[in-house]
């Protein structure tokens, strides 16, 4: 008797577990990887450049203007996601308390032309040759004292207090206007030396080099407090840099050699130890302007005698050759760079853009997901890949983890978000080319304060600071639904 009661009692829990099973409908859904599309993702993509010369009154045969007519004749800021402003810090404050995007209209116009053209802005302010008269009339010192108009080799002493006051005005006043992120991508956090690349920083005393790298970028990390800061990869100061900059405050990395023997191997180990932590800011050594009209040419260019790429021997060799090497470096960023550049790439090199434009940054997207429903219960388990070689970089202080995986109901008629939940575990700023990261077992229940009803179960990555979608997902168009993956349609009794 004892067994039979033992019996029904096994019975009747099976009866009861398959019941549950069979209330907890279960769902697949696979995605289609789109590796071709071009996705204007934060901190990521293809760059058209600045050089700065287009504000300078000396090169008046180039200004603004003509970099956007020559640009839209082969439709760069299609390919583009960032337009890049290196730019001198007398242009952009030619006076005290004078700021080029308050008065400037050339300034003003060519901004603006980048943000209808759907471009986020990145900014490197730099000093060589290009601080305000007004600093050093402020009593700031430099290499070449007198007379103060004579910009031949001219850079400041950089540990000047002057100087560094001065430039702590600046910062604030800039973060003031730029540290948008729904504007601006990053900002060059530092800017110091030849051309701002950290390099021959001149100063009054050798002693003061750490001081000054502190100075600067704390003063970046205290105003810029919402896009990304960056920082140039060098083996002049690395031994202050990583723990003063890398370390401490979260910068990302940029280097600027790419594709040539100036990015050596001493440097590429530098950068494994911050890579996939943190995103690299790529480009690449070796650039023209209009007057190179021939790249098939054997001219006499420096990348000739490159000892570490030997076999460049026209420019499009070396822009290819830099192209493959931003990819094997893992790089968020490369440059399209300037308008006659910007033709021959696009123009000649039509299969080394779409390259970067698929491997280059990050390409993420869900692979599958499988949902168990019981009317409001929701258990999920998601599997999502990068397709790129770079990373998102969503561990930067001023991020903060921001970028999330999120699950959304949708009212179908309205396409409008009506209730969305997040997993807490998914980081996609972890996720790097070649593995599946999976996710299982999330549980959610929808709270009664949703409606009953239909609705369109989607996912997708989001801004949480503003709830918006803020990754655009690497799958078919036609799995989307305004950004967001389509799963399944969704009742609720």
């Amino acid at each position: 008797m004892k067994a039979f009661y033992t019996l029904v009692i096994l019975i009747t829990g099976f009866l009861q577990l398959s019941a549950q099973n069979n209330a907890l409908n279960e769902f697949h859904k696979s995605f289609t990887l789109d590796s071709v599309s071009h996705l204007r993702n934060p901190a990521m993509g293809w760059v058209l450049y600045e050089e700065g010369a287009s504000f300078l009154e000396e090169h008046k045969n180039y200004d603004p203007e003509i970099f956007w007519e020559e640009m839209d004749e082969v439709d760069a800021a299609n390919y583009a996601n960032i337009l890049y402003i290196r730019v001198l810090w007398k242009v952009m404050e030619p006076e005290e308390g004078k700021y080029a995007w308050e008065f400037n209209k050339e300034y003003q116009e060519y901004i603006r032309k980048a943000e209808e053209r759907g471009l986020k802005l990145a900014f490197r302010i730099f000093f060589d040759n290009g601080t305000p008269d007004w600093v050093y009339q402020a009593g700031a010192k430099s290499t070449l004292e007198q007379p103060l108009n004579l910009d031949n080799d001219k850079q400041p002493y950089y540990d000047d207090p002057v100087f560094l006051e001065k430039l702590q005005n600046f910062i604030k006043a800039l973060a003031e206007e730029y540290d948008d992120p729904s504007r601006v991508d990053f900002v060059d956090a530092y800017g110091l030396g030849r051309w701002g690349e950290g390099h021959g920083v001149t100063l009054k005393d050798q002693d003061n080099y750490k001081n000054v790298i502190e100075k600067v970028t704390n003063a970046y990390a205290r105003y810029f407090k919402n896009i990304l800061t960056v920082y140039n990869l060098s083996r002049n100061d690395w031994h202050y840099s990583k723990p003063l900059v890398f370390d401490k405050l979260g910068f990302l990395p940029r280097r600027d050699g790419i594709g040539s023997h100036w990015f050596d191997d001493t440097e590429r180990a530098y950068l494994k130890e911050l890579f996939p932590d943190k995103a690299l800011i790529g480009e690449g050594t070796y650039w023209f302007g209009a007057r190179d009209k021939d790249t098939t040419a054997h001219t006499k260019e420096p990348f000739l005698k490159d000892p570490r790429f030997p076999n460049m021997k026209y420019w499009t060799d070396a822009l290819s050759v830099a192209l493959d090497d931003a990819l094997s470096s893992h790089s968020n960023t490369f440059d399209l760079r300037t308008p006659f550049e910007s033709k021959v790439w696009i123009e000649k090199l039509p299969e080394k853009v779409q390259k970067f434009t698929t491997y280059g940054g990050y390409r993420l997207y869900p692979d599958s997901i499988v949902v168990k429903q019981d009317n409001r219960k929701l258990i999920i388990d998601h599997f999502w890949k990068n397709f790129g070689v770079g990373v998102l970089p969503n561990n930067h202080p001023n991020w903060n983890n921001k970028y999330k995986v999120a699950f959304a109901l949708l009212d179908p008629k309205t396409q409008k978000v009506a209730h969305t939940f997040i997993d807490p575990i998914a980081n996609p700023g972890k996720w790097l080319k070649g593995p599946l990261y999976s996710y299982t077992n999330f549980k959610h229940e929808i709270p009664k304060s949703i409606e009953a009803g239909k609705y369109d179960l989607v996912v997708s990555i989001i801004d949480n600071t503003t709830g918006k979608v803020g990754i655009k997902l690497s799958v078919k168009e036609s799995q989307l639904i305004k950004n967001w993956g389509f799963i399944k349609k969704y009742s609720i009794d």
